[in-house]
């Protein structure tokens, strides 16, 4: 009886690493990056796992074996070496701006709360998934109010790629992502390429952030500029 309730303990240690890490997973998800829910909860549950095999994998050994040691903490370390590999993948230059620092921080630290979760440190590891979902919404939101002080109104320069009569089409495809007004002005142009100044209405409780990251996904744009 006693086997099966040691079990089941540890089973709700991975149940609860990968809620944690679907929690910081699902605030990258909506902010379209590239490490969303999956990986998260897999790197969570991951790293719980490790550190239960760590802790109470080798019992038998130990039992049979009074001259062995082991020293559990080493498991812990080689984790965090080799989540190292997987936020490095996430980090990319877009636009010839670094972007992905957050979320390789963020896997960095899902790997770390999966660690404490499987070491049965369950508060340590709710409470360092709440920091995590503070820092990745409440203080960006903070930082997006200082950035953009009037919420409902951007100023930007784009560089697109195609000819000048693509312009035409911009404002439409603009409002399917959030905006309800666009300003243009034509500052260059070349055969295949031009560059403008854009002045973008958001439609209501559209964040700033979120629409420049979506427009710099669209096939035609080379470059986005803030202005202030």
């Amino acid at each position: 009886m006693a086997y099966w309730l040691y079990q089941l303990e540890w089973v709700l240690r991975l149940f609860v690493a990968a809620i944690c890490g679907d929690l910081v997973g699902y605030e990258r998800k909506v902010r379209l990056k590239t490490a969303g829910m999956r990986t998260h909860m897999l790197v969570a549950v991951g790293a719980a796992l490790f550190m239960i095999i760590s802790k109470y994998g080798f019992f038998d050994v130990l039992n049979h074996a009074n001259s062995v040691s082991l020293d559990p903490s080493r498991v812990a370390s080689q984790v965090v070496t080799g989540i190292g590999f997987i936020g490095a993948g996430a980090i990319m230059t877009v636009n010839h701006k670094i972007d992905g620092l957050t979320t390789a921080a963020g896997l960095w630290a899902t790997a770390a709360i999966g660690l404490a979760v499987g070491a049965d440190m369950y508060v340590i590891g709710i409470a360092g998934t709440l920091c995590i979902l503070i820092a990745q919404t409440i203080v960006r939101r903070i930082k997006a109010l200082k950035r953009y002080p009037n919420r409902s109104m951007i100023r930007l320069q784009v560089t697109l790629n195609g000819k000048l009569s693509d312009m035409d089409a911009l404002p439409e495809r603009l409002k399917i992502i959030g905006s309800s007004h666009v300003h243009m002005r034509i500052l260059a142009y070349k055969p295949d390429s031009f560059f403008l100044e854009m002045q973008i209405r958001l439609v209501r409780r559209t964040d700033p952030d979120d629409f420049i990251l979506k427009m710099s996904h669209l096939a035609d744009v080379k470059k986005i500029d803030v202005l202030d």
